[in-house]
């Protein structure tokens, strides 16, 4: 529109000239025919020291929490830049939907702006924020740049919260098969799988542990219910799987939920535990994070849950993804949890 009125203008400062043929005629044409090529200079000045980045690549919260992603645009010419706009594109998987948006900003010469991407982070998920195109405008808006294409990226993972319910579940699933082992040779290794041993730490008590392990002088002394912390034989070794393939969100995100929660909690009772990994996806090249990985036959990958950052690492390479539970798989104590409520 602004370069359509200019062009208006300009056609009437030659008819202006033509009819009058003055001094004053001619300079306002002259001036009329400069104006676009000074601003065409300052628009080629102002991309040319245009500096765009991500303030971080990655960035992770918890269903239900805001999640932002950021990028730095710097605009380090002497020319203030009244109209930038950025042409965001988002593409939440496993679903793949696939949003865009525009952000226009001012920015002022010599100033670095910040703009914030806010996710809606109802479901688990991993979002790819690309933007597309940051295009920027001379004063008058008659001549436009497009700068940094597909350049910049953020990485922003929706990821599912810890609950303590499902402590209950993961200690009576522990108890099960320390009391009554499997005689299933394929599933059990031949031994009891875990009878309790030494004492090896002290916490605070959770839903679902026995009243046996309460320590009565510690609780006493920190007014607290504090419980001993048993060590687990080595042979207890847990292959945690779910059905993640569901296309209702709410059941997926309640899937992993349960999934991740489970295995986090056995860990934390001294259970070795694995969350089996889908054949199509390499964790070693998917940002496992240090994860320990262990590979199986027919290319069947299991990430193991120690601590509260293998929590996270393992829950940004599976919110991301869809797979069926894994089966046959030997030398664990198997458990589906998407086969129990």
């Amino acid at each position: 529109m602004t370069r359509f009125l200019y062009i208006l203008i300009l056609i009437g400062g030659a008819a202006f000239y033509l009819l009058f043929a003055d001094t004053l005629s001619f300079v306002l044409l002259i001036s009329l025919i400069i104006l676009p090529v000074i601003l065409l200079v300052e628009l080629m000045i102002s991309s040319a020291f245009l500096k765009c980045s991500v303030k971080t690549e990655r960035v992770t919260a918890f269903r239900g929490e805001a999640c932002e992603a950021a990028f730095r645009i710097s605009n380090n010419s002497v020319f203030p830049l009244p109209n930038t706009r950025l042409r965001i594109k988002t593409v939440c998987y496993p679903g793949r939907e696939v949003s865009f948006s525009t952000v226009n900003i001012p920015l002022p010469a010599l100033r670095t702006e910040t703009v914030t991407i806010t996710l809606g982070s109802e479901h688990c998920c991993r979002a790819e924020i690309t933007v597309e195109s940051v295009k920027i405008y001379d004063l008058l808006r008659i001549f436009s740049a497009k700068r940094f294409k597909r350049k910049m990226k953020c990485t922003a993972y929706i990821i599912p919260k810890l609950r303590e319910h499902y402590a209950e579940e993961a200690n009576a699933l522990l108890n099960r098969f320390e009391t009554e082992p499997s005689e299933d040779s394929e599933t059990v290794r031949e031994q009891g799988n875990g009878t309790p041993g030494d004492v090896c730490g002290f916490r605070e008590f959770l839903p679902g542990d026995r009243l046996s392990l309460m320590h009565y002088k510690l609780s006493a002394r920190f007014d607290k219910d504090i419980v001993k912390i048993l060590s687990v034989s080595g042979e207890t070794r847990f292959l945690l799987t779910a059905d993640l393939s569901s296309d209702d969100h709410d059941k997926r995100d309640n899937a992993l939920e349960r999934l991740m929660s489970v295995a986090y909690y056995l860990a934390l009772r001294g259970a070795e535990v694995y969350t089996a990994v889908p054949s199509h996806i390499d964790p070693f090249s998917h940002s496992s994070e240090g994860l320990d990985v262990l590979t199986g036959e027919n290319g069947f990958y299991a990430v193991r849950i120690k601590d509260g950052s293998d929590y996270f690492a393992a829950a940004r390479l599976f919110c991301g993804e869809s797979f069926p539970a894994a089966e046959g798989i030997r030398g664990f104590i198997y458990h589906d949890l998407s086969c129990e409520k």
